[in-house]
């Protein structure tokens, strides 16, 4: 979670990212058994009031949005077989779930995960983690390039999704940011330095790319 924070604390400038407590599952949080996996999901609109009821009790005045994390499965509605994750900008609060970032689900293993597999899980959580603040903020699905802000409803697509913003939605970053705190050459700096350190090559080089357009 300190990891996904580093990015958070990259991609959102002059915000504070804070990793909160973690608390159980409400006895009376709506679930279901899925028929596909077998496995349990948790109703995404009762972990919504859930969160709610968690930040009116700290009243913080300062604290823009929470985003739950949870290594349960979650569905959106009845006719729904899974959600990667979700957000209430309304309430201020988004959901997401790292169950179906594992390569292996629904399978369980006792062995430890590989190399490979662990950036997998990285990289699909930080994705889908910026995706859904940037919905709170927001911002809707991209349909113009391929973007950190396209939709996606299953694995290919959450694969294929970029970890960075097209152009369009990097303009959007600075007229929500403005000129002062959105220093795009900073971002793009950080962004290849933690990319690299963390394994994530592919995204590393596209960084390190754009940097020299900067030179």
């Amino acid at each position: 979670m300190e990891l996904i924070n580093e990015f958070s604390r990259i991609f959102f400038p002059g915000c504070v990212t804070e990793l909160l407590p973690e608390i159980d599952f409400d006895s009376g949080m709506k679930n279901r058994m899925n028929s596909f996996t077998g496995q349990i999901q948790y109703y995404v609109p009762s972990l919504f009031a859930h969160l709610k009821r968690m930040k009116r009790k700290r009243r913080n005045l300062k604290e823009l949005f929470c985003v739950g994390v949870t290594m349960t499965d979650i569905y959106p509605s009845p006719d729904w077989n899974f959600v990667y994750g979700e957000a209430s900008i309304d309430d201020n609060i988004g959901i997401y779930s790292f169950s179906r970032f594992d390569p292996i689900f629904p399978q369980l293993s006792q062995n430890p995960c590989t190399e490979a597999e662990k950036r997998l899980i990285i990289r699909r959580a930080v994705t889908t983690y910026i995706h859904e603040v940037l919905h709170l903020f927001g911002f809707e699905h991209c349909i113009y390039y391929t973007c950190l802000m396209n939709g996606t409803n299953h694995e290919e697509e959450m694969d294929r999704q970029m970890l960075n913003l097209c152009p369009v939605c990097l303009k959007k970053m600075y007229l929500s940011f403005g000129k002062r705190n959105f220093r795009i050459r900073k971002m793009y700096e950080d962004l290849a330095a933690l990319t690299k350190r963390v394994g994530l090559e592919e995204e590393a080089i596209w960084y390190e790319n754009r940097l020299k357009i900067f030179s």
